[in-house]
C-alpha cells in the first residue's frame, strides 16, 4: 500500500527559486570576508579568469577571480601558494555550488610585490637574460647619450649637472617618461624602443631616485625587462639608491647604484684621454729607441768576426751612418712629439669651445702618420745597411786568403815568418811551416826543384 505524505500549506520552491534564495542570504550574509588557506587546483584559462580551490587540513573552498581583478594582481599565482584572500561568497546557479569569489589576494608571509620580484627574476634568469656573455660593453668615448627618466625629477638634474662638467658638449637627449605608477612601466618600455629606433645613440641611461618598492616597482615589470634585453644600444639602469636592486639592474648592461654614479660612469675624465694619449707617445718612443739599439748590436757582432777584418772601416763606416740616421730619426720624433704635445695642451684650453673627441681623433692620427713615417725611416735605414753589408761581405771573399786554402791551397812559411813565393828561397834541410785551410804542419825541405811546374787536377 503506498501512502503519500499531503503537501500542506508551505510554500513549495522550484530548484532556480530555491537557489537563488539562497544565494540572496548568502551574498548578503558573506559580503568582504577573508579567508586565508592553500592554492590548488589552479587553472588560468585564455579568457583571463582564473580558477582555483583554497583549502586547508579539513576543508576546501571553491575560488574564482575575474580577469578585471586578476589584472590588479603583481604576482602569478602557483599551486601550494599560502595566500590571503578577500571577496564575496556567492553561488554559481547552474551547479547549484557556493565559491568564493576573489577580489583580492595577496601571499601569506610575502608581500605580492616581493613574490612578483621573485618570481619574474627566476623566469627571466632561466631565459639567459641576466647571462654575462650578453652584456654590451659602454663605449669608451660617448658622443650621444640618451635618457629615459622624469623631466621633472631630481635623477635627470643630477646626471646633466655632472656630464656638463665633465664634457660640455656631449650630446644628450631626454626622452620624458613617467617613473611612478601604473602608465610608468609602459612609457619606460616606448622610451627605450623610441631612441633604439632613432639611432645615433653610444649608450642610454634609464633610471629615476629612490624610493619604495612600490615607488620603484615600474623598473620591475617584464615590459621594460624585455625592452632592456632588446636594446642595440648599451642600457645603464641607474634606479634608486645604491642598496636598491631591480629587475632592470639585472637586466641592463651595467648596473649603477645612483643616478649620479651612472653620469660618472658613463663618460670618463678629460684628463684620463690625455693621460692616456700622452703614455701612447711614449711608447712609440721606446719601441723606436730599443728598436735601434737591437739594430745597433747586431752590426757590430758582425763587424768584430775575423772574416770582416779587411773590410772593418767600411762596416764601422756604415754604422756610424747608421747612428746619423738613427740620431736624426730620433730627433725629428722628438721634435714631432714636442708638437704634438705642445697641440695637445692647446687642445686643452680649447676644450671649451672645441669638441674633446675631435681633438683626440687628430691626435691619434698624427702619430699613426708619425709611426707610419717612422717605419719608413726604419725599413730605409735598413735596407742601406745590409746592402753595404753585401757588398763589404762580397769583398772579403774576393780578397779574404782564407777562400784560396779552402780550395786545397796552402802557404809555406820559413823559420823567420816570411812567406815562401820561390823554391830557391830554401835549402836542403831547413824547417818549413804550411798553413792549411784547417790548422798548420811544421816540415823540412828534402830537396827542391826550382823549375818543375805543380800540376794540378780536376
Amino acid at each position: 500500500m503506498i501512502r503519500s505524505e499531503p503537501i500542506g500549506t508551505g510554500k513549495v520552491y522550484s530548484v532556480h527559486e530555491l537557489t537563488k534564495e539562497i544565494k540572496l542570504h548568502l551574498e548578503k550574509e558573506f559580503f568582504n570576508v577573508w579567508v586565508t588557506g592553500e592554492i590548488s587546483n589552479l587553472k588560468q584559462p585564455s579568457s583571463g579568469h582564473v580558477y582555483f580551490t583554497i583549502k586547508d587540513q579539513r576543508s576546501q573552498l571553491p575560488a574564482v577571480m575575474f580577469r578585471s581583478s586578476r589584472r590588479r594582481l603583481k604576482f602569478q599565482p602557483e599551486d601550494g601558494m599560502a595566500v590571503v584572500a578577500r571577496g564575496n561568497v556567492t553561488v554559481y546557479e547552474p551547479r547549484g555550488a557556493y565559491q568564493l569569489l576573489v577580489e583580492w589576494m595577496d601571499p601569506q608571509g610575502k608581500g605580492a610585490l616581493q613574490a612578483a620580484f621573485e618570481q619574474l627574476k627566476e623566469k627571466l634568469d632561466k631565459e639567459g637574460l641576466f647571462a654575462k656573455e650578453r652584456k654590451k660593453p659602454l663605449p669608451l668615448l660617448p658622443q650621444k647619450i640618451g635618457i629615459v627618466t622624469s623631466p621633472t625629477g631630481a635623477a635627470v638634474r643630477d646626471i646633466c649637472r655632472i656630464l656638463h662638467r665633465r664634457f660640455p658638449n656631449l650630446e644628450i637627449v631626454l626622452y620624458p617618461a613617467q617613473v611612478q605608477g601604473d602608465l610608468a612601466s609602459a612609457e619606460i618600455a616606448k622610451g627605450i624602443q623610441v631612441l633604439n629606433r632613432l639611432g645615433g645613440f653610444d649608450a642610454l641611461i634609464v633610471g629615476r631616485g629612490g624610493g619604495s618598492l612600490e615607488d620603484l616597482w615600474p623598473f620591475n615589470e617584464e615590459s621594460v625587462a624585455r625592452a632592456i634585453a632588446a636594446s642595440e644600444i648599451p642600457v645603464m639602469s641607474a634606479v634608486g639608491h645604491e642598496v636598491d636592486y631591480t629587475i632592470a639592474d639585472f637586466v641592463a648592461d651595467v648596473r649603477a647604484p645612483t643616478p649620479s654614479a651612472a653620469a660618472e660612469m658613463v663618460v670618463s675624465r678629460k684628463d684620463a684621454f690625455e693621460e692616456r694619449v700622452n703614455w701612447l707617445g711614449q711608447r712609440v718612443e721606446q719601441a723606436t729607441r730599443q728598436r735601434m739599439l737591437t739594430l745597433k748590436s747586431e752590426v757590430n757582432r758582425l763587424g768584430e768576426h775575423k772574416a770582416f777584418l779587411a773590410v772593418r772601416h767600411s762596416i764601422e763606416m756604415a754604422g756610424q751612418r747608421l747612428d746619423d740616421a738613427n740620431y736624426r730619426a730620433t730627433t725629428m720624433i722628438e721634435r714631432r712629439l714636442q708638437a704634438l704635445g705642445s697641440q695637445l695642451h692647446k687642445a686643452g684650453r680649447r676644450l671649451e669651445t672645441f669638441r674633446i673627441d675631435r681633438q683626440i681623433a687628430e691626435s691619434r692620427a698624427r702619430l699613426q702618420h708619425l709611426d707610419s713615417r717612422l717605419f719608413a725611416v726604419q725599413k730605409a735605414q735598413l735596407a742601406t745597411a745590409h746592402q753595404k753589408l753585401g757588398r763589404s761581405a762580397a769583398q772579403l771573399e774576393a780578397l779574404s786568403p782564407l777562400a784560396v786554402l779552402g780550395r786545397g791551397y796552402s802557404l809555406a812559411w820559413d823559420d823567420k815568418g816570411a812567406l815562401i813565393r820561390e823554391a830557391s828561397q830554401v835549402k836542403t834541410g831547413e824547417p818549413l811551416r804550411l798553413t792549411l785551410h784547417h790548422g798548420e804542419l811544421d816540415c823540412r825541405v828534402e830537396r827542391t826543384r826550382s823549375e818543375k811546374r805543380i800540376k794540378t787536377t780536376s
